[in-house]
């Protein structure tokens, strides 16, 4: 009972070390999958406001806004009327005294789905519609929607790196653990090579002990970085939008198969070694 208790604990170090780095690089890409969620809701609330002419009557606004959502690229079209557009100026019904009429025109509110939301697409729509005669203006911030890429695509290249040095740091750890969990036992793999054991029976049960402990790493990373993404969400609600728990699920089956991958490989490739060695050079 003893040598399974010990070997059982000799994995321990292997377990927790495998279980950080997995939960680390898990968090990365969270932060990734919610990068590309903020940016497709910052997106999604980009507006296009086209301002009426007086003379138009709110029967062909209305058709305008209807054609509008039947645009595959519209996500919402909404009609604001001069009375519901006092609500949300600034002056409000006093600033309507004071000129003694109302200077808010009709007008409609686009957001587009993100996909579309691109300058030069919002530019060509732009110029377009300010063709129909019953419109007086079309707006949408151009700054912003001229930038937002920009800076996606810098943040973008920014995650991506760190993803990429993160998964050389986790294989080259894990790698690690798994290789001095080997050098602790290289005198019991070479005992066995000497007493007849063939290198498949010596491989077999320390393989599948590998894998064993990179699957339930990799649950214990799983279960952390949930609880995490949870409590971080009920504390930190506006920053953290991603609701796809297909992508999240995503993640964390990624986070189990990585485990299972890498400490099998390494275990294979770790044993290798001592196989190879002879006796006088394990000292």
């Amino acid at each position: 009972m003893s040598r399974f208790y010990k070997r059982r604990i000799s994995y321990l170090p292997t377990f927790f070390s495998i279980s950080f780095v997995l939960f680390l690089g898990g968090l990365l890409g969270y932060f990734i999958l919610n990068a590309n969620a903020m940016k497709r809701n910052i997106k999604e609330n980009i507006e296009l406001s086209l301002y009426f002419n007086d003379n138009v009557s709110e029967a062909d606004i209305l058709k305008t806004r209807d054609k509008l959502q039947t645009e595959p690229y519209v996500k919402k079209a909404e009609y604001i009327s001069k009375e519901d557009g006092v609500k949300i100026w600034p002056l409000g019904a006093e600033g309507v005294k004071l000129l003694g009429f109302n200077p808010i025109p009709n007008s409609i509110d686009v957001h587009f789905n993100s996909g579309f939301v691109v300058f030069d697409s919002l530019k060509i729509l732009k110029t377009a519609l300010e063709k129909n005669p019953g419109i007086r203006e079309v707006q949408f911030d151009e700054n912003v929607v001229e930038n937002i890429d920009k800076y996606v695509q810098t943040a973008g290249i920014i995650l991506i790196s760190l993803a990429l040095m993160m998964g050389i740091v986790s294989i080259a750890l894990i790698n690690s653990a798994i290789r001095m969990n080997m050098y602790s036992r290289r005198f019991l793999i070479k005992s066995m090579q000497l007493v007849g054991a063939t290198k498949n029976f010596i491989r077999r049960p320390i393989i599948s002990t590998g894998i064993i402990t990179g699957l339930c790493s990799a649950v214990f990373a799983a279960i952390l970085l949930s609880t995490f993404i949870y409590f971080i969400k009920q504390k930190f609600n506006f920053l953290f939008m991603i609701d796809n728990y297909l992508e999240i699920g995503s993640l964390l089956v990624g986070m189990l198969i990585l485990g299972v991958l890498i400490t099998g490989l390494s275990s294979y490739f770790a044993i290798n070694k001592y196989l190879k060695l002879k006796l006088d050079d394990l000292f």
